[in-house]
């Protein structure tokens, strides 16, 4: 027996990425089966394990596609565990067992370090631990005020009939799902932000929409952020970081390119049917969730051809790394470009932000976009195959899986089980990244280069 469990152990918790890998994949079957059993479900509602399997894959990678109305499906003894699922998913499972362990004084050697600093894209293992705690300050504390102020609106201005433990409920959800870039909701009308667009209730959507784009600039600025506010209150001086500075100027950037796109492509369409409070209210909420939440106000059905492209391009690009977000994520794409644009100008180093970057990081970028290209296209064309739809309703839909994003064109719960499995896969590929879920391939600890070998040229392009 102890053969076995050691030959185990030796296939699933040999790297690094791997270990990383069965975390998620053993968490995932854990709460699919919570999720599928009776006591998670509304009477008389019956879950197949597969949607079970599909809505916890969803909710750990911080994705929002559903094959059913979570509504309509689970109670909420079901809302409850899935709110943990969405916890744990959008923070990280790894980050989570870590801050544990900081609490719990036990300590975190250089083995487990390593783990959190692959799950968590960190160049070293230096100052992990303070990052781990800075960050979940950061987190919690911003939770906290979005549920008090979210949960006081709702009781005030009822958006429809509810009592003050079902608005603490919605909020409470909406805090982990909105952080988490997941775009999960209980709402009773099954329309996601459209129940408040209706109304012209713009404060959820705009408290909302900021806690996705905090939630999708990454942890290494929250966890910055609290050393700032610490430095503040002891009057100490406080420098933030490059990297955090430039997560969040290509994050807040990107945002402002999508927003004009965005409404320069459906100003004579959607837009035209909004008074202008309306429109406005569109324009900012909906640039800001396509990147990586699948919370909508608007329908997603009514948008051009052109738009749905758009759009599927900026989930494609995702959030910043070392967030809630998926994608390729957003540097990985400026990095690619800035690499284009050494090439063309000839230089031997690549730049970014009047930083030179390390070759190493401008391989790693281009590895993550051509496996991410590669995966997407292959799901598509296996998709497309199967169901027999358009290729702008699965290109969507497979791309917003793969960025974990969560919306949708209306064809999630129109899938076989094959085309399921596709979507599980890009969404659990999503949230572990792409880059652990090449080097699961690798069957060594660490990589070493003993012998280098003559190279030979190569004709490309």
């Amino acid at each position: 027996m102890m053969v076995f469990i050691k030959w185990l152990k030796s296939i699933f918790f040999k790297t690094n990425a791997r270990t990383i890998f069965s975390i998620y994949l053993i968490f995932g079957l854990v709460a699919s089966f919570i999720l599928w059993l009776p006591i998670s479900l509304k009477e008389g509602v019956k879950l197949s394990y597969i949607d079970a399997l599909f809505i916890a894959i969803s909710q750990i990678s911080s994705t929002g596609l559903t094959p059913v109305s979570v509504t309509d499906t689970f109670n909420l003894f079901g809302g409850i565990v899935s709110i943990l699922i969405l916890q744990i998913g959008g923070i990280g499972i790894v980050l989570l067992i870590a801050a544990y362990w900081v609490i719990s004084g036990k300590r975190i050697g250089l083995r487990e370090r390593n783990i959190i600093a692959a799950e968590q894209n960190q160049f070293t293992v230096k100052g992990i631990v303070k990052l781990i705690w800075n960050a979940l300050t950061a987190i919690l504390i911003l939770q906290f005020i979005y549920i008090i102020l979210l949960s006081t609106y709702l009781v005030i201005k009822q958006p429809w009939q509810m009592h003050y433990g079902e608005a603490l409920f919605h909020s409470f959800y909406l805090a982990v799902s909105g952080f988490g870039n997941a775009g999960f909701e209980m709402f009773p009308a099954n329309n996601s932000f459209i129940v408040f667009q209706q109304q012209n209730m713009y404060f959820p959507q705009i408290l909302t929409a900021i806690l996705v784009f905090i939630g999708g600039v990454g942890f290494w600025p929250l966890a910055e952020l609290t050393l700032f506010v610490k430095a503040k209150f002891k009057k100490q001086p406080y420098k933030f970081s490059f990297i955090s500075k430039l997560f969040v100027k290509l994050h807040f950037g990107l945002l402002i390119i999508s927003i004009v796109v965005y409404f320069l492509l459906e100003y004579q369409n959607t837009l035209v049917y909004m008074t202008p409070q309306e429109a406005v209210m569109n324009v900012i909420f909906m640039p800001t969730m396509i990147r990586s939440s699948g919370f909508y106000n608007t329908n997603t059905g009514d948008w051009t051809e052109a738009t749905k492209i758009f759009m599927s391009i900026l989930m494609f690009i995702g959030a910043a790394p070392n967030s809630s977000g998926g994608g390729i994520r957003i540097t990985t794409l400026v990095l690619v470009l800035a690499a284009l644009n050494s090439y063309g100008r000839h230089r031997k180093q690549v730049f970014m932000g009047g930083k030179a970057i390390k070759q190493e990081a401008v391989r790693r970028a281009y590895s993550v976009f051509s496996m991410g290209v590669v995966i997407v296209m292959t799901s598509i064309f296996f998709i497309v195959l199967i169901e027999k739809v358009s290729f702008i309703t699965v290109f969507f839909e497979v791309i917003s899986a793969f960025g974990t994003v969560g919306l949708s064109l209306g064809f999630t719960s129109t899938l076989s089980t094959a085309s399921k499995l596709i979507i599980m896969i890009n969404m659990f590929i999503g949230r572990i990244g792409i880059l652990t879920f090449i080097e699961i391939l690798d069957n060594k600890k660490e990589t070493i280069n003993v012998v280098a070998y003559a190279e030979r040229d190569m004709m490309v392009g």
